[in-house]
């Protein structure tokens, strides 16, 4: 891939209006994204197919068949959006590779940064970035409250039935001694990557299974590719693993053994459960046309994916195209790991955001929440899941 490296003065000049100075005191200042290699330049789609004539013989009115929505396409655009290289967001980097996206006429510019979503929320208001996919954070709901409009347009990594890439797990140490359960958490050190995400809101429930709050733990950020040896050296107690880390800890190390896995924690916290969106600023909420484009090449992509799931053919493709796009190089990791949940149709329960706003506020993490309808929109990719 090429990697171009965009400077810090960049970044500076970018967000030094003053309609975005107070919007990145409250979400935080980010690295400028190094783009990875996009795509060739867009073909155009085929046309319609033509109709057949009806018989002549004793003339009868042909009957008329329902249309198929034609897929969006656009004129040639480039568009730049901002990954955080996660295997959940396969979808974008197989419609990158197979086309999917030259196939409604965009050329996609994948570029990472090592900033939290609450830090890439300014490269968007200030047109840097087209759009994002990441976690789900309170950064969403503090941008909309200083008037930012960026909006979730589709679920992405979700938590589901036979796919649920998370697990909370305690150090072998632990395990050996007898805590095996949720319960004996109290009072333990447990890692988690974010205390503003709605994995907070996960954490939640998965304590309350076990009659605990979050107040009975000590819990401990620390970034996710740093837990299996922090569980190893036992700078922690315990954690919330995430895939391929979730591996790596229980598998490849033996650091840790999982107390709630699996589909354990879908029966806790339902089914579908969102972790990762996909957000656009201002200006694709505006172009239907272009955003419901894009959307028609994501869910291609998303769709590809879960046939991976059970097609060992597409599989094998889809591991070498998250192994061209993603840090993951390991194919025993790939054998090894509970792939990821993916949203087939883009869309999930929105109530699971009034939940989480709720507990952020408790938390001290937003000030006032946000009505659902005005922090996601999932019309854009409703249309685009007809025309496919």
């Amino acid at each position: 891939m090429n990697m171009r490296k965009l400077t810090r003065r960049t970044l500076l000049v970018a967000v030094a209006g003053a309609a975005t100075s107070s919007l990145l005191a409250a979400c935080g200042g980010g690295q400028q994204p190094t783009p990875t290699t996009a795509p060739a330049t867009p073909t155009a789609a085929t046309g319609a197919a033509t109709p057949t004539t009806a018989p002549a013989v004793t003339p009868t009115a042909a009957p008329t068949a329902t249309p198929t929505p034609a897929p969006t396409v656009v004129q040639a655009r480039k568009l730049k959006m901002r990954v955080a290289l996660a295997t959940e967001e396969a979808g974008n980097f197989i419609a990158v590779e197979k086309g999917f996206f030259k196939e409604v006429g965009l050329d996609v510019e994948l570029v990472t940064t090592q900033g939290t979503p609450g830090e890439v929320i300014p490269l968007v208001a200030v047109g840097q970035l087209d759009l994002f996919s990441g976690a789900i954070q309170a950064a969403l709901v503090n941008a909309r409250t200083q008037g930012v409009e960026v909006t979730i347009v589709a679920g992405e990594g979700a938590l589901r039935r036979g796919n649920v890439f998370h697990a909370y797990a305690v150090t072998k140490q632990l395990y050996d001694q007898g805590v095996r359960s949720v319960a004996d958490l109290r009072g333990r050190t447990l890692a988690m990557p974010s205390d503003a995400g709605i994995d907070l809101l996960e954490l939640k429930k998965v304590l309350e299974s076990g009659g605990l709050s979050l107040d009975d733990v000590k819990m401990q950020l620390i970034r996710l590719p740093d837990m299996p040896t922090a569980l190893q050296n036992g700078a922690v107690e315990a954690a919330e693993l995430v895939e391929p880390y979730a591996t790596i800890a229980t598998k490849q190390l033996g650091a840790a053994v999982p107390i709630v896995a699996g589909d354990q924690i879908v029966d806790i916290v339902g089914d579908n459960f969102p972790i990762s969106v996909i957000v656009v600023g201002p200006p694709m909420l505006k172009d239907r046309a272009l955003l419901e484009a894009f959307l028609v090449g994501y869910l291609k992509g998303a769709r590809y994916y879960l046939q991976a799931l059970k097609d060992p053919a597409a599989r094998a493709e889809v591991v070498q195209i998250l192994k061209n796009r993603t840090p993951l190089k390991d194919d025993k990791l790939y054998e090894q790991m509970t792939w990821p949940g993916v949203s087939e149709d883009g869309t999930f329960d929105l109530t699971k955001l009034d939940e989480a706003q709720q507990l952020w506020k408790q938390r001290g993490k937003i000030q006032q929440t946000v009505p659902v309808d005005q922090l996601a929109d999932f019309s854009f990719v409703q249309n685009a899941a007809k025309q496919l």
